[in-house]
This record gives structure tokens, C-alpha cells and sequence, in this order.
């Protein structure tokens, strides 16, 4: 098993434990988890009432026990309260192309500044909270060709 992808799963086991209590001069700071920087593809997928299905292929920023955040160039397709499924593409797991699938809820949609050494930036964050547990899998390499 990959490294990278030992470290996830570790990551993942430890998080579910680490519940801190919300700072008491912030009332709107509602996180449960530590987030943790990360860059992972993600495929967040919005599914209307008409079983018609619409993509976007993006990249986390960071992930949490309890969600995640992803940078879209598209927000404006995206509400608070909206239902997500979510595939994350996991780094350094070439030989088995892993991927989680979980479903998520929008929580929040805000810019957010990226200082990168090429340039600084301001991105669309979209974050969201996870609703059901991750559904590993393994997909086929014919998907990323």
C-alpha cells in the first residue's frame, strides 16, 4: 500500500477523535475537527430534480473529520444547503487509482486568498460538510486517459 495513501487512512482514524470545543469569543465558529491542508482532485457532482447530473473537476484545499473545502471556478452553481457527491482522487495510490466517494452538503461559499510563489491569488472556496461515510474504490485507468 502506497504511502501517501497509509497516511489518509491514518489521517482519517485520527480525526474522528479529535473534537474540540468552539472558541468562546466566535460564536459562528462551528468546526469539530482540526482541517489539515491538502491538494487532492475532486469531481463535485450536483444532481437536480430531474436525475440530470452536472460536474465540475477541481482541487481540495483542505480536509477536515467532518469536511472538506474544494476551490471552484464555477460558484455561482453552488448554494448553502445543497447536496453534493463528491469523488477525491487519491495521490500517490497509482498502482491501485484510488478514489473516495462520499456525499456532502454545502456549508458555505467564500474567496479565499492563495499565496502561491507564481502569484498571489483570490479563489472561490466551497465548503462542505460530509454526510456519509467514505466509500473507497478502485477505478479503472481507461477514466484518466
Amino acid at each position: 500500500m502506497d504511502l501517501t495513501f497509509k497516511c489518509l487512512l491514518k489521517f482519517f482514524n485520527r480525526s474522528s477523535g479529535q473534537k474540540h470545543e468552539a472558541p468562546p469569543d466566535q460564536k459562528s465558529y462551528q468546526r469539530s475537527f482540526n482541517r489539515f491542508s491538502i491538494e487532492f482532485e475532486v469531481i463535485a457532482s450536483v444532481i437536480d430534480s430531474d436525475e440530470h447530473q452536472d460536474s465540475e473537476r477541481s482541487e481540495l484545499h483542505d480536509v477536515s473529520g467532518g469536511g472538506a473545502m474544494f476551490i471552484s471556478r464555477l460558484p455561482e452553481r453552488y448554494y448553502p444547503g445543497q447536496l453534493l457527491k463528491l469523488d477525491i482522487f487519491l495521490a500517490g495510490t497509482e498502482d491501485v487509482r484510488a478514489c473516495i466517494k462520499t456525499e456532502a452538503s454545502v456549508v458555505r461559499i467564500h474567496q479565499i486568498e492563495l499565496n502561491d510563489l507564481e502569484e498571489a491569488d483570490t479563489k472561490t472556496g466551497i465548503a462542505v460538510k460530509f454526510h456519509t461515510p467514505f466509500e473507497f474504490e478502485r477505478i479503472d485507468n481507461s477514466f484518466f486517459r
